[in-house]
């Protein structure tokens, strides 16, 4: 992550962190693990100039920083190698996703975070997450109010996976609800797996002190514990993108009944500029096809030409 966690996280470990790097070495197997192409690795600026034709041989996927906080932020900063490492990333044939560390003082502050990552991030990355570890003084509101309004701008914004990212001590003590992301990420420098309250860990970061080839100095690495959701993830496609939560047919299907509010879209991708109006819970829609966008989500079709969600749990069929 950011220099500042690694020197947080140094404080906070201190020895104990030195002794898990050499457990997990040891006790985990971890360089059987990370064998060239299998390493996963968190990177930014602070890894310097990146050969990223070398680096290739030895990742099997990437997550690369493009923000700290926002303007008026101590910590504020856009990463200066988002986009060189980006695309030095993409033209190698490694998968990656992009993050941003939060430095929460409202919900608009909250939001507009969002957008600036959003607007800044690599078209060719495969999600999103958010790097939340700080706790900024001057916020007043619990800190999930804050990741909540992070969230919800986000999924006005992208059709791609959304994960979060905490320290395991700071996401139990917060009693951060990782249930409306796509993916648990937690770091952990130790030979213990993380636990959090009311989540599985997806992908652990188990280690500051790792060492990727083409990379100078050491290297943020992750294990993964859940390989089918990781996998996902950087194949771009959320949890529902192939589960049964959607109707795929329209056999048999006269028209749909909204069971929650929904909006109607101008594409298939549920980006915000694409929304036309919002359709209240109850109502009955004329549909008369069902298709699929390009990252799997299905959506019906309605007689007047836009698009509303397939998902089961918003919409029945009659």
């Amino acid at each position: 992550m950011s220099f500042m966690q690694i020197k947080l996280h140094k404080l906070v470990a201190g020895v104990a962190a030195f002794a898990a790097v050499l457990a997990v070495g040891v006790g985990l197997n971890t360089t059987t693990a990370n064998a060239a192409g299998k390493k996963v690795a968190d990177i930014s600026q602070y890894q310097g100039n990146i050969n990223w034709k070398k680096a290739s041989k030895d990742l099997k996927y990437a997550i690369i920083r493009v923000q700290h906080g926002s303007k008026g932020d101590a910590g504020y900063m856009i990463d200066s190698k988002r986009n060189v490492n980006a695309e030095g990333a993409y033209k190698n044939g490694v998968p990656f996703g992009q993050y941003m560390f939060a430095e929460f003082t409202s919900v608009k502050d909250a939001q507009q975070e969002a957008k600036d990552f959003y607007k800044r991030s690599n078209k060719h990355t495969k999600f999103f997450v958010l790097d939340e570890e700080k706790r900024m003084p001057s916020a007043n509101a619990k800190e999930q109010t804050y990741v909540n309004a992070w969230l919800k701008t986000m999924r006005g914004l992208t059709d791609k996976p959304l994960i979060m990212y905490a320290g395991e001590y700071y996401a139990n003590y917060h009693k951060l609800n990782f249930s409306k992301f796509d993916g648990t990420w937690i770091a952990k420098y130790s030979s213990v797996k993380p636990k959090v309250s009311g989540t599985s860990v997806d992908l652990w970061q188990y280690t500051s002190s790792g060492r990727v080839s083409g990379i100078s100095g050491n290297v943020d690495l992750n294990k993964v514990l859940n390989s089918s959701a990781v996998n996902k993830w950087f194949s771009g496609k959320t949890a529902d993108s192939a589960s049964t939560s959607y109707y795929k047919s329209m056999t048999d299907v006269s028209g749909i009944k909204t069971k929650k509010a929904v909006y109607e879209y101008n594409s298939t991708l549920f980006t915000k500029n694409k929304r036309s109006n919002k359709v209240a819970a109850g109502k009955k829609l004329a549909v008369k096809a069902i298709t699929k966008n390009s990252k799997n989500a299905y959506r019906f079709q309605l007689t007047n030409g836009k698009y509303v969600t397939a998902n089961k749990a918003y919409v029945s069929t009659y």
